[in-house]
């Protein structure tokens, strides 16, 4: 299988706007790749050869213990429990994130899209991860297309200039010929946070893979790098720390 139909990158732009005490703002371009999981399931190890693998070496590459219980389970079997414990089954799942580019990654948050067996959106999950190597996923059921937010208190410890006491709404488009993605948080300090992106889409062919690769080399440790720069402007502006409530809970 050299083409994943159901699979897509997205080229586009990542905002993050902070408010209330400290103001802070930043943009970052960066290519988001939509995933057919179903697909990759399906697909040889070596779908794009050396340019794209699944649990397997190459310079893009997705692997299953990057995402869901992180020990190996595949992702796919691992969202289907997930999704069957909140009373939704035959699902079909295509997940926003970031493969590997050279053996690294890190998803600061991975969309997953759940279609029902009539094509229509069931259900959203967020799977949020954060530095100290620890995830949680965030499940909102849904009937057809995602109109308006939905909303979630917060349950996971990820920036430690927040605290663990505030509130989660997102909104999202379907993925189309662009996709649109909304997170906006308030804590009980008064402090809020927008973070999005925008993207247009491209196609998941060898051709675009090459593009960019070329045009975002250093994509996924770039991803790591802003935050810590990031944090260190935070630091510098004087925001509070707040601990991680439970360093050593992986999955929040």
């Amino acid at each position: 299988m050299s083409h994943l139909r159901g699979s897509a990158i997205y080229w586009g732009e990542v905002l993050h706007h902070r408010q209330g005490g400290i103001q802070h703002r930043f943009t970052h371009r960066l290519p988001w790749f939509l995933l057919d999981l179903q697909e990759l399931a399906q697909a040889d190890r070596g779908v794009h050869g050396l340019l794209f693998n699944v649990n397997g070496p190459g310079l893009l590459s997705f692997y299953d213990r990057d995402h869901g219980a992180r020990d190996g389970t595949p992702f796919l079997s691992w969202l289907r429990t997930l999704l069957a414990d909140h009373g939704r089954h035959q699902m079909h799942f295509r997940a926003l994130c970031l493969p590997r580019l050279l053996g690294y990654v890190f998803n600061p948050i991975s969309v997953i899209y759940c279609f029902d067996s009539q094509g229509r959106l069931g259900a959203m999950v967020y799977e949020v991860h954060n530095t100290f190597g620890q995830s949680h996923a965030y499940v909102h059921l849904l009937s057809g297309v995602p109109q308006g937010p939905h909303a979630s208190p917060k349950q996971f410890h990820v920036s430690p200039f927040f605290s663990m006491h505030g509130r989660y709404r997102f909104s999202i488009s379907e993925p189309s010929e662009r996709v649109a993605i909304g997170i906006h948080y308030q804590d009980d300090c008064g402090a809020t946070l927008f973070a999005g992106f925008k993207g247009r889409r491209m196609d998941f062919t060898t051709v675009q893979i090459l593009k960019t690769l070329l045009r975002w080399p250093l994509a996924t440790i770039g991803v790591t790098l802003n935050i810590h720069w990031q944090a260190a402007r935070l630091w510098l502006k004087g925001a509070r720390v707040h601990r991680n409530p439970n360093p050593e809970n992986q999955h929040g």
